[in-house]
């Protein structure tokens, strides 16, 4: 099946490589609205219509080595609780306690062997149960088995975590099933997290997620860091249902662009040594598949006008003292890739918001931004949205199926 994926990425990048037009017949891709990065009316229907209804990365399972290990997903306005039971399940709850709305831990993440409210002290088991309250015979009408952290959907796919804040949203299963082939011969759940970093931007989330669905920039923005590794010109897009994209570059050293030393599962198949294969994960993660691992990119609005980015760097779960090195480096030089790009963000943002460019223009190398812009539109529902601020849907035709 892998070789069967390689021989057709090799044709479909030899193809491109010979292009030296748009495709006949390729659909028109009419300008993209500004004030959808810069309107707060947008951002609401995005936080009503996509945020809070579709299924959103958390996390990763090593973050939960143990029962009783937690870390708290706050975004969108939102504190929820992801842990470990002592059972081994891995739960989500609000950060709320039931009785005066408290939140229950205050710190990013640790290890609890119960949830007990820093204001009364109520407790709560790992399983969310109400088990404690202090002077309870003062509560006449207290129902404890009724009285417990109120859950938020979670499901693991190949050791990523996903919360859903819509009890009626379809299963994660169904929600990934076009990308999950895509990965399929690299080994995601034995990875664990190295480090974690949040960056924030002074720019729409989409503007920074933009910036990482398309390769016309690398030559650019990044000569000396990223260009001497990737041939650009071979750059292909698949467009998958569900807004999922995959991405698939020609390396020009080596089996990977971060460094040939270091440890390297040998069940890595061969697709990934030879091609960077990249994986935009709708509505707003991002990573790229290197032997020697990735950094798995998640963007957040925190206003119509800034954002956040969170950056798991992912690696192999080994502990050597070459391991550690290269990833206390990498640090460093992911903090200074994403500079490159970071930094013009917020001219970007400034010259929408004051109306100076009313619209994006955007390219045939640009249509997975197209196709992702689509599916924000399909999820709020497009007669929902202000006819100046939709986007035509003309890309569906294009979808790999």
């Amino acid at each position: 099946m892998q070789a069967e994926a390689l021989n057709l990425l090799t044709r479909t990048m030899e193809a491109q490589l010979l292009r030296k037009s748009q495709p006949e017949g390729y659909p028109y891709l009419p300008p993209v609205p500004s004030s959808r990065y810069t309107d707060p009316g947008f951002a609401g229907l995005e936080r009503d219509g996509m945020w809070m209804k579709t299924w959103l990365l958390a996390g990763h399972i090593s973050e939960l080595p143990t029962g009783g290990s937690y870390f708290l997903f706050e975004q969108l306005d939102q504190s929820v609780i992801i842990s470990r039971g002592k059972d081994g399940a891995i739960r989500a709850f609000y950060n709320a306690c039931r009785h005066r709305g408290s939140a229950l831990l205050l710190q990013q993440s640790g290890k609890a062997a119960r949830f007990v409210c820093p204001y009364h002290s109520w407790g709560y088991s790992l399983e969310g149960d109400l088990k404690s309250v202090p002077d309870q015979h003062d509560f006449q009408c207290l129902d404890k088995a009724d009285s417990g952290l109120i859950p938020v959907r979670c499901d693991v796919s190949r050791g990523f975590i996903y919360i859903n804040f819509d009890q009626q949203a379809g299963p994660l299963e169904d929600f990934l099933a076009p990308q999950l082939p895509q990965t399929e011969g690299y080994p995601i759940d034995k990875m664990v997290v190295k480090h974690r970093l949040l960056v924030e931007m002074e720019c729409n989330w989409k503007i920074a997620y933009h910036n990482f669905c398309e390769i016309y920039h690398v030559s650019t923005c990044h000569p000396k860091t990223l260009s001497p590794y990737l041939d650009s010109q071979s750059f292909v897009i698949a467009l998958l249902a569900n807004g999922h994209m995959r991405f698939a570059t020609r390396k020009k050293k080596g089996d990977s662009i971060f460094g040939h030393d270091l440890y390297k599962p040998d069940d890595i198949a061969d697709i990934f040594r030879e091609v960077t294969v990249a994986l935009p994960s709708f509505p707003n993660v991002f990573y790229s598949l290197d032997p020697i691992g990735f950094n798995l990119q998640s963007f957040w609005p925190a206003g119509p006008n800034k954002s956040v980015m969170e950056v798991r760097m992912m690696g192999w779960d080994v502990d050597t003292e070459a391991d550690r090195t290269h990833w206390e480096s990498m640090k460093g030089l992911v903090g200074h890739i994403l500079d490159e790009d970071l930094h013009l963000f917020g001219s970007m943002q400034r010259n929408l918001a004051q109306g100076i460019i009313p619209e994006l223009v955007l390219g045939y190398q640009e249509r997975a931004l197209y196709w992702f812009e689509e599916e924000i539109d399909r999820r709020i529902g497009v007669d929902n949205i202000p006819e100046t601020q939709r986007v035509a849907q003309v890309l569906s035709g294009q979808m790999q199926r």
